[in-house]
């Protein structure tokens, strides 16, 4: 059976009646920067060994003890353990092959930062770590972290947590890149393609993309801008071009309230054309509007009407009659999204 360096100097050594000394001389290096540096002392002889676990560190340290030993004392029986071999699979659970170990002298990646970045940049969801898979035995422990971003879904493998969601944000980070990379190649032959199509057929093409976008888009959660709840429609409305801005407000001044009406019948008639309107106008920017009754009092009605924005834009009628409330908390909401845009 193959012999790890810490075993076969721990063996050398108690033949001659002594122990390896080992001290850990370097205890990490920061939050995301950890290694680790072991010195052993045996026969008069000192050597040091690095890496980014204290298992590894000091397995690196009894390598560099025996290559020491190699060169003092010359014995025949020790040239094998200067490559010392990987423990011999006794287990199934090693059937899974692990990511291959960073050396310590390359600079560390912080994966799980880089992927939190790259997701704030592209106005991602944040990533979300599951521990999927914990099995083996307690010596040697495989571990299977999940890492979801959207609908994207990345695995990473590895013998303890931390590096298993390394392994997992470093995947999920390579494939957001690549298809960064494609969009923009995509977004340039589009560029070259529309340059060569006349203003018609450019046209027409817009609006298909337009359409077939906002019916995509109409079940996407809202994104989560990071600021405080009481700014989100302020940044809202200066997210929208000013163009449009000005072309919604333009169509919201023509909605108008005071026209009179005879009968009930003519006044449903009024309120489903000014709600049909609003909600023509607002499906531009991808809004829907919402209507919803309140339990009030006997002798009132109470309506709502909400805009799906996050979080949402709430206004309530009230009226003696169920039409009646719905129209002035109509009209109140329409001033309300004049007020909010100008």
């Amino acid at each position: 059976m193959s012999k790890t360096p810490v075993s076969i100097l721990q063996e050398m050594m108690v033949k001659q009646g002594m122990i390896p000394d080992y001290e850990l001389i370097h205890d990490g290096g920061g939050r995301h920067v950890n290694t680790f540096t072991y010195r052993v002392i045996c026969d008069g002889l000192s050597a040091t060994g690095t890496g980014r676990c204290k298992k590894e560190a000091k397995h690196e340290a009894a390598k560099a003890m025996l290559t020491e030993i190699i060169n003092h004392r010359n014995y025949p029986q020790l040239p094998a353990a200067s490559t010392p071999a990987v423990s011999p699979s006794r287990s199934p659970f090693h059937s899974i092959p692990l990511p291959p170990k960073i050396p310590a002298n390359v600079p560390f990646f912080n994966a799980i930062g880089e992927l939190q970045d790259l997701c704030a940049e592209n106005n991602l969801r944040e990533p979300e770590y599951v521990l999927t898979k914990d099995y083996g035995p307690p010596h040697a422990r495989i571990f299977t972290i999940q890492c979801t971003v959207s609908s994207f879904v990345e695995e990473g493998v590895a013998s303890t947590k931390k590096q298993a969601k390394h392994d997992a944000a470093r995947r999920m980070v390579k494939r957001i890149k690549g298809l960064v990379n494609q969009l923009k190649s995509i977004e340039d032959d589009e560029e070259c393609l529309s340059s060569s199509l006349s203003s018609d057929q450019t046209e027409i093409m817009n609006k298909n993309a337009k359409e077939c976008y906002h019916s995509l888009t109409k079940s996407m959660k809202k994104i989560n801008l990071g600021i405080r709840l009481a700014d989100y429609h302020i940044k809202w409305r200066d997210s929208l071009e000013s163009d449009k801005r000005e072309k919604i407000l333009e169509e919201l001044h023509c909605i108008h309230f005071n026209e009179s009406f005879d009968d009930t019948d003519q006044f449903n008639e009024l309120i489903q054309e000014k709600s049909f309107r609003l909600e023509t106008i607002l499906s531009e920017i991808n809004v829907a509007v919402n209507t919803k009754e309140i339990i009030a009092d006997n002798n009132y009605f109470m309506k709502t009407i909400e805009l799906n924005t996050c979080p949402l834009l709430t206004q309530i009628g009230m009226g003696k009659t169920e039409q009646e409330a719905y129209w002035n908390a109509l009209s109140q909401m329409i001033e309300s999204i004049k007020l909010l845009l100008s």
